[in-house]
């Protein structure tokens, strides 16, 4: 009467949902890692980074040796001629840590900074990076 083949049979996806998920999960990853290294990489984040360690206020602040974080946030918007970016760039050195804030557009094919600030751990203080031949001022951010 009743033989195994009677069954309705279960559909592919059904059966295989957690293959779909980690497959899913995988690619995701990997498109996350591919735009945070290609961010890192980008000629806006290694401008931002080569000005503020050069800063001796910064330099002051941190310590020597300084060092950026991996995990480089923001957005970068870019063609051959133009771009903008806005990031946020972890860093840290003997003294403390903190974050680098900057923004740059590009024009021409150059990258200019408009905005270069730094942000200590558990402050809402910015010290400009780009104030010209005067000790940066701190400035309190927006809240």
């Amino acid at each position: 009467m009743g033989n195994s083949s009677d069954k309705p049979s279960r559909s592919w996806l059904r059966s295989h949902w957690k293959v779909v998920v980690a497959v899913w999960l995988g690619l995701a990853l990997s498109g996350a890692v591919v735009a945070i290294v290609l961010i890192a990489r980008s000629d806006a984040v290694k401008l931002a980074i080569s000005t503020a360690e050069s800063s001796p206020v910064l330099a002051e602040r941190l310590g020597q040796p300084m060092k950026t974080g991996w995990f480089v946030s923001g957005s970068i918007e870019v063609t051959p001629a133009s771009g903008h970016a806005e990031l946020a760039i972890p860093i840290s050195g003997p003294k403390g840590s903190g974050t680098i804030y900057a923004e740059a557009r590009k024009r021409a094919g150059m990258w200019q900074l408009e905005m270069l600030q730094f942000g200590k751990d558990g402050s809402t203080e910015r010290l400009d990076l780009l104030a010209a031949d005067t000790p940066p001022k701190p400035t309190a951010a927006p809240q």
